[in-house]
C-alpha cells in the first residue's frame, strides 16, 4: 500500500471588548493563523505459510512548522508474528486455542504544539491605545517575538514484545506486552534566560526521554449457555517515564519550568522537567507543621530543614511526585439472561499526583471583597487557617489515585412485537455513576496534574427506545 495526505489547519480569531451601550472599549483583536501537513507513506505485508508475519511502513512526514532545513521528518517501523499455534506440533491441542509471538520496532513524529510559526522571526503590532508619539503623530510599533530557527520534530522510537493467547477455544484470551521507548528532540514551551531571546519563553527541542512499561490485556467467557452469556474483561498497564537529557551538560540545579497554573500568570510553575524524574514532576515548597500537626501559615522549610517564610525557587523542592500516572486499569462485563442484558465499565489510575490550586486560591482574605461585602470560601480554608493565599505549599499537593465507574446499562428485548419481525429493545443507562478515591477535590481525573476546577462532570440518566426492523 502507497499514499500520500496533504492538509490545511487554519484558525481566524476575533475579539472586541463592548461597553453596556454597545460601544467599543478598546481596539479589536484579528488573529490569523495556519500551518500545513503533507506525507507520504507505505506499508508491506508478507505472510509465508499463515505463519510468519512481516509487516514494515515508512512515513515521510512535512510541517510547515519547521524551517526547511527540518521540515522533513523519516519515520520507519517493522514487525515480525510468529503464531506459534498453527505449528504441527501445536495444531492438536485441545488446550491453546490461539498463540502468537510478536517483535517490532517503529518510529513516530511529533509536531503538535501550539504555536504555527515557531522558527520564523515575526513581528507584533501594538494596540491603537499603546503606539508611540512622536511629535504630532501616534505611531504603531513592532515588537518581536521569541523564535528558535532550529525547532525540529520530537522522534520517539519502541521496541516491543508482545504474546497474544487464547485458552480453551478462546473462551479465555489476552495478551501481554512489554516495551521501551526512547524520546528524542523533546517539544516543550520553556522559559529561558533573559537576553537570549525576545521573549522570556520560546517552543524548542529540550532533551531526551525514556519509557519503559507493561501492559496485560485479559478477557473472559465464565458462562455461555443457551439462556446465559457472561463476559468480563479487564486490561492494566504500568509505565515509567524519566527524563534522560534537557541540556548539552546537565547540572543537578538544572531544570525546566512547566505547568502554568494560571493562564493569566506568567509565573505561576508547579512542576517542572528534569533529568531522573518523571515529565510534570511537581516543584513545591515544603509546608511547615507545628506540634499538632496543623500546618503553619506562611512557614516552610528550606534545603537544610529551617523554617523561612520565602517563596523563592531556591527554597523549592523536587518532590518525586508527577501528575503522570504509573498504574492505569480498566474493566468491562456484560451479561445476558434471555430477553436481558446487563454491562458495566469502568476505570481507574494509581500513583499520579494532582496539584489542588483552587482550594490554594482559597484564604480567610476572600471572605470580604475592597467593597465590604462578605464572599464565599471553601471549607479547606477553614481547616488549613490559611489567611493568604499559598500557592506553592505541598500541603495542597494530594494523591489522585481513583476508579470511576463509567456507566451501568441494563435492558430489556421485546421479540417480534405486534407479531411482526420487529424488535423493540428498552434500556436505561446511568453515566459518570460514582468515583471511589481518596481525593478532597472535586475530580481526581486531570491529566496535566493541576485542578483548576470548579464544576464537576454531570451524572446523566439515559432511557433508550430502540426499533430493529
Amino acid at each position: 500500500m502507497a499514499g500520500y495526505s496533504w492538509q490545511h489547519f487554519w484558525k481566524n480569531f476575533n475579539n472586541t471588548t463592548l461597553d453596556p451601550e454597545g460601544n467599543t472599549l478598546v481596539s479589536p483583536v484579528h488573529t490569523k493563523s495556519e500551518y500545513y501537513l503533507i506525507s507520504y507513506y507505505g506499508r508491506l505485508n508478507y505472510s509465508f505459510d499463515s505463519r510468519y508475519l512481516l509487516t514494515a511502513t515508512f512515513r515521510a512526514d512535512a510541517s510547515s512548522k519547521f524551517s526547511k532545513s527540518n521540515r522533513w521528518g523519516y519515520f520507519p517501523s517493522a514487525a515480525f508474528a510468529w503464531k506459534i499455534n498453527d505449528e504441527p506440533f501445536m495444531k492438536n491441542s485441545e488446550f491453546i486455542s490461539n498463540l502468537k509471538l510478536r517483535l517490532s520496532y517503529g518510529e513516530t513524529g511529533q509536531q503538535d504544539i501550539s504555536s504555527d510559526y515557531p522558527y520564523l522571526s515575526t513581528y507584533t503590532a501594538s494596540y491603537n491605545e499603546a503606539r508611540y508619539r512622536f511629535g504630532n503623530d501616534w505611531l504603531t510599533t513592532y515588537r518581536p517575538d521569541g523564535y528558535d530557527p532550529n525547532i525540529q520534530w520530537e522522534t520517539t522510537a519502541t521496541y516491543n514484545l508482545g504474546i497474544d493467547f487464547g485458552f480453551f477455544k478462546d473462551r479465555i484470551t489476552g495478551s501481554v506486552d512489554v516495551y521501551k521507548r526512547y524520546t528524542r528532540n523533546l517539544l516543550n514551551e520553556i522559559s529561558v534566560p533573559a537576553g537570549s531571546n525576545f521573549t522570556n519563553t520560546i517552543y524548542t527541542n529540550i532533551g531526551k526521554m525514556k519509557n519503559e512499561g507493561f501492559e496485560f490485556s485479559f478477557n473472559s467467557i465464565p458462562v455461555s449457555t443457551s439462556d446465559l452469556n457472561w463476559n468480563i474483561g479487564f486490561n492494566f498497564t504500568w509505565n515509567k517515564s524519566e527524563i534522560t537529557k534537557l541540556n548539552t551538560i546537565d547540572t543537578e540545579d538544572n531544570y525546566v519550568k512547566t505547568g502554568n497554573a494560571d493562564i493569566n500568570s506568567t509565573g505561576r510553575y508547579l512542576q517542572i522537567h528534569k533529568v531522573g524524574e518523571t515529565p510534570y514532576t511537581f516543584f513545591l515548597l515544603r509546608q511547615a507543621y507545628d506540634e499538632n500537626g496543623k500546618p503553619v501559615d506562611g512557614e516552610y522549610l528550606d534545603g537544610n530543614g529551617n523554617t523561612t517564610t520565602s517563596e523563592e525557587d531556591a527554597n523549592k523542592y523536587v518532590t518525586g511526585k508527577s501528575a503522570l500516572a504509573p498504574y492505569l486499569i480498566g474493566f468491562s462485563t456484560k451479561i445476558n439472561y434471555k430477553k436481558w442484558d446487563f454491562g458495566m465499565n469502568g476505570h481507574g489510575s494509581f500513583g499520579n499526583y494532582v496539584f489542588n490550586y483552587t482550594a490554594a486560591k482559597s484564604s480567610f482574605e476572600d471572605l470580604y471583597s475592597s467593597q465590604g461585602t462578605s464572599s464565599n470560601i471553601l471549607a479547606s480554608a477553614l481547616k488549613s487557617g490559611f489567611t493568604q493565599q499559598r500557592l506553592y505549599s505541598d500541603y495542597f499537593l494530594e494523591n489522585a489515585s481513583f476508579f470511576r465507574i463509567d456507566n451501568i446499562t441494563a435492558g430489556y428485548t421485546f421479540n417480534k412485537v405486534w407479531n411482526t419481525n420487529i424488535n423493540l429493545r428498552l434500556s436505561f443507562t446511568v453515566q459518570n455513576v460514582a468515583v471511589i478515591t481518596g481525593y478532597s477535590g472535586i475530580d481526581p481525573e486531570i491529566y496535566s496534574g493541576i485542578d483548576n476546577n470548579v464544576y464537576q462532570r454531570p451524572r446523566i440518566f439515559l432511557l433508550g427506545i430502540n426499533l430493529n426492523f
